[in-house]
Order: C-alpha cells, then structure tokens, then sequence
C-alpha cells in the first residue's frame, strides 16, 4: 500500500501540482480510507522525501551507465535520453523546485550535497572526454565549470521552459531537452564526436517522429 501511495501521489503532483493535492485527496483517488493513508504517511511532508529518493535511486542507475559503457558522444547522449525519461516521471520536482526545497530542509540538505557531486563527476567525464578525444583538448578549466553551472541551471529548469512553451508539442519535449542540454558540448567536440553527435540526433528525430519518446 505504501508504494501504491507514492505511485498515485507523483501522478497527481504531476497532474495538479503540489498545493491541490491533499491526503484527502490521495485516498479518493485510492479509495483507501484516511487512517489507512496516515498509518504510511503520518507526515505528509514524508512522501515528499520517499519521492525525492526514489527519484535520486533512478538518476544514480542513469549515472552508473555513463561510467559502465564505452566513453563516447552517444553514450553521453543516451545517458540524457535516460534522464529525460526520469524527470518526466517526477516532473513536479523540477516545476516546484523553489517551494519543495524551500519547505523541506532535509530535501534541501541532500539536493545540495548532490549538486556538489555532480559537479565533481562532470568534471572528472570532461576530462575524460578531452583525454579520449571526443572533446577538444584545450578547453580551459574556468570554460568547463561554466558549462557545468549552465548545464545544472539547464537541466533543473527546462521543464518549467516546455511547460510555458504552446508551441512545443508534447512528443518533441525529448528533442526540445536534448538540444537544450546536450548541444553546449556540440561547439566542443572533435569532427568524429560531432559526426556522432548529428547522427544520433537524426535518428532520435526519426525515432520520435515514428513512435513518441516513451
């Protein structure tokens, strides 16, 4: 019962945002009663957090990709497909970032000391990267931590961005995202990479085209 209370309460989150969706609210749609709900959940604030770590499980699982697979620009590019599909499950994360982290230190606690980590393990792949040569070797260090900071903005708010966007129809967001946070590297990269790089791009706008993006 405790993971049908999460499954459903991301759904609605997703669906109306945070402050219309109360436990009253998640048992009508479980049909479960109240003293049901608060047996799992005493504090509603608790599904927040369960939520938040499902979601860091996911990304961590997206992480060990990248470090398991040949290092090369699709790896790079699949691992950001793979992301997408995670924020898109727990979009309501990103689109009330500010208030989540705002009302819940412990959430905020581990948001920043993931940061902190990512932008280590960013670094590490950059220079991973220029030492494979899919990136170009003479990219300034002051250069990379710039990319790094602009991708974190990138990837934290881009579904605030698609969200506002009318003209963004729903089976382009995946192009939408990966243009937006993969093509910072696209100036970078050596002719081979971004021979890849346009390749795996043409074939991801023929898949979506085809099929969607789920």
């Amino acid at each position: 019962m405790k993971q049908k209370i999460l499954n459903q309460t991301r759904l609605l989150y997703n669906k109306n945002g945070l402050s219309k969706v109360t436990a009253r609210v998640i048992c009508e749609n479980l049909g479960i009663s109240l003293g049901s709900f608060s047996y799992h959940f005493p504090d509603k604030k608790k599904i927040l957090v369960s939520l938040y770590e499902e979601m860091l499980s996911e990304i961590q699982t997206v992480y060990e990709y990248i470090q398991e697979k040949e290092p090369n620009i699709s790896t790079y590019l699949e691992s950001h497909r793979l992301l997408f599909k995670v924020q898109e499950k727990y979009k309501f994360f990103y689109l009330n970032l500010f208030e989540i982290l705002t009302n819940n230190p412990d959430i905020n606690k581990i948001f920043s000391q993931n940061r902190v980590l990512e932008i280590s393990m960013s670094k590490q792949l950059f220079r991973l990267y220029m030492e494979k040569g899919i990136l170009k070797k003479d990219i300034p260090e002051s250069q990379i931590e710039r990319l790094i900071v602009v991708g974190q903005i990138l990837n934290n708010f881009w579904p605030i961005d698609s969200e506002i966007s009318p003209e963004l129809e729903r089976k382009n967001k995946l192009i939408h995202y990966m243009k937006s946070n993969c093509g910072l590297l696209e100036p970078y990269l050596e002719k081979k990479s971004e021979e890849e790089y346009h390749n795996y791009f043409k074939q991801l706008e023929k898949t979506v085209a085809n099929n969607g993006y789920t």
